[in-house]
């Protein structure tokens, strides 16, 4: 079955974060009763948040890899989860791409 690549970007005003953290604790559990999403978590800034014990990890977005029969599948996929209803993921930026894995396949 394909795989779909996605890059979801939060929006950047001053309420995303506490938009996405209202919504997370739902949005994990959908995410993980679905077995088309294969993986994903949260994108950290900055750069360095991994790096330094005590950087400042903050939550800017999401990455996941979906297996599911069609771009159109990957697409109602994203656009049912509750971080694209609930105006946390930027629906300008979002991208959803066709990928090739030897890994996860």
């Amino acid at each position: 079955m394909p795989l779909f690549a996605v890059y979801a970007p939060d929006y950047t005003d001053g309420e995303a974060i506490q938009r996405r953290l209202a919504v997370r604790e739902s949005h994990l559990a959908n995410a993980a009763a679905n077995p088309a999403i294969k993986v994903g978590g949260a994108m950290l800034s900055p750069n360095e948040a991994l790096d330094l014990p005590d950087a400042e990890k903050k939550m800017i977005g999401s990455m996941l890899v979906l297996e599911c029969a069609s771009y159109a599948d990957a697409k109602k996929i994203i656009e049912s989860d509750v971080y694209w209803s609930g105006n946390v993921w930027d629906k300008e930026n979002t991208v959803i791409r066709p990928f090739v894995s030897p890994k996860l396949h």
